[in-house]
């Protein structure tokens, strides 16, 4: 197995997430990736709170101490790799971690980013916001969300893949990413496509139809979706197999992940921002937030 990556990239913080996604970083850099280790101190927020109803304190000694903070969770992160016999190297950045987080890869030429997430859902999601959700926007560098409940692979990489696979350009991004992540550590892909026969169903059982045909041309436009996309992304033919699940597509992800065994899901991202991911949503995101396994996340 060669190294399939130049360089990881791990943001942490200290929290749970991001010890578990340090973790995984070094599992994964024990191919012969060397690891960059990387902590943001936000000094405009800082700035920001340093501001009462009596006026304006110096902001310069909670920066200090954030620096400090953040420079001893750097050591310990260092220690760890070292233990586990990792080539690592750290560094402390002054500012917000989601847009400095793609700004750090991209000067490290890492090509990988590791971050934990707490997987929020519901109104805290959408009102607090989430690094992990501004970094998958934004991030030209796939992205490797893990929760702190998820487990690194044994060795260093994962062993099946589920590959989320649509007629889309972000989904022929993520199966050609996924092929060449799967020649470089062997690993098996399942070529998964969602077909959605809810309302097939629905309406079925209203006007009194039989809905097999339809159902079976949907699966069929399903199968001929994944044979484009593996012809296209050049997978080998003797480490794919393929999975058709019926259901919201997100759910059906997650189900048909779960069903083959897979130990982390790929998956391409539009990075839509603002109003329309609010109302559209983004079945990358939800997959993010339930998963039971890691998740590869690429934009176009």
């Amino acid at each position: 197995m060669t190294a399939p990556f130049r360089r990881i990239l791990v943001a942490y913080d200290g929290s749970e997430p991001a010890s578990r996604a340090l973790a995984f970083g070094i599992a994964l850099s024990r191919a012969g990736s060397p690891l960059d280790v990387v902590h943001f101190v936000d000094e405009m927020a800082a700035v920001a709170g340093s501001a009462t109803a009596l006026g304006v304190v110096d902001p310069a000694p909670a920066i200090e101490m954030l620096d400090r903070q953040g420079h001893a969770l750097l050591n310990a992160a260092a220690a760890r790799c070292r233990e586990a016999n990792v080539e690592a190297t750290t560094a402390l950045f002054n500012e917000r971690p989601i847009f400095g987080i793609a700004a750090a890869a991209e000067k490290n030429g890492d090509d990988l980013v590791v971050l934990g997430t707490h997987a929020r859902t519901g109104l805290p999601r959408a009102f607090l916001g989430s690094t992990t959700e501004g970094v998958l926007r934004t991030s030209t560098v796939p992205v490797l969300t893990v929760t702190g409940a998820m487990t690194p692979p044994a060795g260093s990489a994962f062993r099946k893949l589920l590959v989320a696979v649509d007629e889309s350009d972000p989904a022929d991004a993520a199966a050609a990413w996924a092929a060449r992540l799967s020649r470089a550590t062997g690993a098996a892909c399942v070529l998964c496509s969602v077909v959605d026969t809810r309302d097939l169903y629905d309406k079925a059982a209203t006007y009194g139809y039989d809905p097999t045909e339809l159902a079976d041309q949907m699966r069929k436009q399903g199968r001929d979706v994944i044979d484009r996309t593996r012809e296209r992304a050049g997978f080998s033919a003797d480490t794919t197999s393929v999975a058709i699940g019926e259901d919201e597509p997100a759910r059906g992800i997650i189900t048909e992940a779960e069903r083959s065994r897979a130990e982390a899901i790929v998956i391409g991202s539009h990075g839509r921002r603002g109003l329309q991911r609010f109302f559209l949503g983004s079945v990358a995101e939800y997959v993010v937030r339930h998963s039971p396994v890691p998740v590869f996340v690429l934009r176009q």
